[in-house]
């Protein structure tokens, strides 16, 4: 946990530590903030298209019998939304999370002792992350990164907890855990373990254009065009290059044309194109005669969080 009075500094180590996955330049003042380069920001966006994610760990029982376990929607929550990108991260093979509170559905995040006595387990559909964290560490070995400054919920679960104080960190640990401790305030905890995933197989036929209709090219840094359709990349924080966003169309077009065959899961299709880049480089995937410049190769996880924020997705 990364603690502290507003302003004190905690988002800002949390986007130092999000750009931490890429090398900085000597002398840039972040050369010495280093993350696992699988790290995912997760945080939560309202309004976009979820195919057939798996979201029970976090989300059950929905009213209407609505099926969490294959969960569609062209039009997520907050909450949706949020525990979709940690089930899709997770399925992207990060072994960290990095979570800022500011920009995450409260719901989600935290249900503390007195929601829990008004509204009984069975009639709240959330079961929040502050009851997944531990099991995501012990069952599958994921580890998290939380900002938070509005709720003390998480004591009990932090491994190490970090006050930034102008701008300064001092670790806090001995302290939060002591008013853990002393505290009657108790929380009723989910003791399920975090099952492993289905799997997801994308369809062929999520790309119909043909000819010159099959077009696919980048806008900028934050948008894909798949003929007429947009892929909104805004919620994509690590994204920080237009070269990105160029590369990702390119490969796009040829993972679809050569990858997805009604047969693999979507995790075998993409190790199969980061595999043929690897093999062959970056230039084997481009429709162009040499490198044309303009291609920076982007990460796993951002080619997984295109494909499943594309809104023509089909998936068995």
């Amino acid at each position: 946990m990364l603690v502290g009075g507003g302003f004190h500094g905690k988002s800002t180590v949390l986007q130092a530590l999000e750009r931490g996955v890429y090398n900085h330049i000597p002398n840039d003042g972040r050369e010495f903030v280093l993350t696992v380069s699988d790290a995912v920001k997760i945080r939560a966006e309202d309004g976009r298209s979820i195919q057939k994610v798996d979201i029970s760990p976090f989300i059950n029982h929905l009213p209407g019998n609505k099926d969490t376990k294959q969960f569609s929607t062209m039009n997520a929550s907050g909450s949706t939304s949020q525990a979709a990108n940690v089930v899709e991260a997770l399925e992207a093979r990060a072994s960290l999370l990095l979570i800022d509170e500011d920009t995450s559905a409260t719901n989600f995040m935290i249900r503390d002792r007195r929601m829990q006595q008004l509204i009984v387990k069975e009639k709240e559909p959330i079961t929040p992350f502050v009851d997944r964290v531990q099991s995501l560490y012990k069952d599958l070995g994921v580890s998290t990164i939380l900002i938070i400054g509005g709720s003390g919920d998480y004591f009990e679960n932090a491994d190490r907890v970090i006050m930034m104080d102008e701008y300064l960190p001092k670790d806090v640990t001995a302290k939060a855990k002591n008013i853990a401790a002393a505290d009657s305030y108790n929380r009723e905890d989910s003791v399920e373990p975090f099952e492993i995933l289905s799997r997801r197989v994308p369809l062929s036929s999520s790309f119909p254009l043909s000819g010159k209709e099959d077009r696919l090219r980048a806008k900028g840094r934050l948008h894909l065009l798949y003929g007429w359709e947009t892929i909104d990349l805004s919620g994509l924080e690590q994204l920080v290059d237009d070269s990105q966003t160029n590369a990702l169309a390119v490969m796009l077009a040829y993972f679809k044309n050569h990858f997805l065959n009604d047969h693999s899961s979507l995790s075998e299709a993409i190790e199969q194109l980061y595999q043929h880049i690897e093999n062959f480089g970056l230039d084997a995937v481009s429709p162009y005669t040499g490198h044309p410049g303009n291609l920076a190769l982007p990460r796993k996880q951002e080619f997984y969080a295109m494909i499943n924020r594309y809104r023509g997705l089909k998936i068995k």
